[in-house]
């Protein structure tokens, strides 16, 4: 039983090597007709995703505490503006204005050589 099973799986594996290599060498006559689409679709999500970031880069302005004045054209442009954006701003951390209580320890301080005698 195990035998056969063994060859119906190995005969499926021919199988479907076979349909996956005529397939591999088909891909060739599809793809440029996809890729023409695939190059539409993003060319329209690339305009649209402009417009969104003008929009926001318009109402940044509005509120007034901005002083970008362009969108990032690279995410280390964008990431370097923002360093220098919280360097220049005023600092957030120094010296904590409240005091400290110290307690006191009243136990009295015991010696290892009490406890292991004990």
């Amino acid at each position: 039983m195990l035998e056969e099973l063994q060859t119906l799986a190995l005969v499926g594996l021919l199988v479907s090597t076979y349909y996956l290599t005529i397939g591999c060498r088909r891909i060739g006559d599809s793809l440029p007709t996809e890729s023409g689409h695939i190059t539409d679709k993003v060319a329209g999500a690339t305009e649209v995703l402009d417009d969104i970031a003008d929009i926001l880069n318009d109402a940044l302005q509005s509120l007034g505490g901005s002083t970008t004045t362009h969108t990032p054209s690279s995410p280390f442009e964008a990431i370097l503006t923002s360093f220098i954006g919280n360097m220049t701003s005023k600092a957030n951390h120094g010296p904590l204005k409240e005091e400290w209580t110290i307690h006191e320890n009243d136990s009295p301080p015991t010696l290892e050589t009490e406890n292991e005698s004990n």
